[in-house]
């Protein structure tokens, strides 16, 4: 029962992450250049940070909170600035310029990067498997950087380079937030991690607003765009979060990770029969290539 619990959880966060590019896409689609990125993303983390903000209701929780800011607040900057706060304008950015697709392949090739600064900051080696996944992994995403297509917002030509430019850069942020934040991660848990990585970034994002928003971007999100910051602040960032956390007491990360194909393939279909999306041979192949690396890399080498 325990299993299917975590199952379930697991099924419940992946499906709300890959619903996020679905709903980013579709927020550009319709209303892209009324859309400021800074003034959405701030507002989707203030909810996001309202949300789990119930988790201090539990004094436990409260304590670490305390802690997290007292001991460790540099940490907490840098893992904020870089895999909260870049990340999300980089990837939610990116869908003004590319398809959900594309973008959700290209954000997910983070493992390839986890691996390359766990080695560079960590020392931590990788197995012979798992650097065969990456450089499979590599060739995925160079001949999904040629294959052509678009969706039912059009074809995007040549501005699809730049949007998945900007979906990879998100990958290697997110990278930085994995492998810096783990120690953190670890003392003072996952969920009140991502509740301080959250309201730091919130924190952090002020003095950019002050340069980038103006009051004829606050007038300009109307009631499609609410929805959106509703629907990813609470579903795609909070509840994603706290399912994922919940998933982790019953499953082993090991089982758990298989979930980001889930979250993909997920991406994909929604993609094909929401969006309109079209799917050429050699995009197919590179979806192949690159999921079938990450498989290589994370998955455990047997014992002798």
């Amino acid at each position: 029962m325990n299993h299917l619990i975590g199952l379930g959880y697991g099924l419940l966060a992946t499906a709300a992450w890959g619903s996020f590019y679905i709903a980013g896409r579709w927020l550009f689609g319709e209303s892209g250049s009324a859309l400021n990125s800074w003034l959405f993303n701030f507002l989707r983390f203030g909810v996001a940070v309202l949300v789990l903000s119930l988790l201090l209701l539990k004094s436990d929780n409260r304590k670490k909170f305390l802690a997290a800011v007292r001991d460790d607040w540099k940490t907490f900057l840098v893992i904020s600035l870089v895999g909260i706060d870049m990340e999300s304008i980089l990837v939610f950015s990116s869908l003004n310029f590319t398809t959900a697709a594309r973008c959700s392949l290209m954000a997910n090739c983070s493992p390839i990067a986890i691996v390359l600064l766990a080695y560079l900051l960590l020392k931590q080696k990788t197995s012979p498997a798992g650097l065969v996944g990456m450089g499979i992994g590599f060739a995925g995403i160079v001949l999904a950087t040629l294959a052509p297509g678009g969706d039912v917002y059009a074809d995007t030509s040549w501005r699809t380079l730049l949007g998945d430019g900007m979906a990879l850069g998100s990958g290697v942020c997110w990278a930085v937030f994995t492998v810096c934040g783990a120690e953190v991660s670890r003392k003072y848990s996952g969920q009140v991690c991502m509740f301080t990585s959250f309201l730091f970034g919130c924190l952090l994002m002020i003095p950019v607003l002050t340069l980038t928003v103006s009051a004829a971007d606050w007038r300009a999100v109307d009631g499609r765009q609410w929805a959106g910051i509703f629907y990813t602040g609470v579903v795609t960032l909070a509840l994603a979060n706290v399912w994922w956390y919940a998933a982790l007491r019953h499953l082993n990360p090991g089982v758990l990770g298989a979930f980001g194909y889930l979250s993909a393939a997920i991406t994909f279909t929604l993609s094909l029969f929401v969006l309109k999306e079209r799917f050429t041979f050699l995009f197919v192949l590179a979806i192949a290539l690159i999921l079938g690396g990450m498989a290589l890399m994370v998955k455990k080498p047997k014992r002798s």
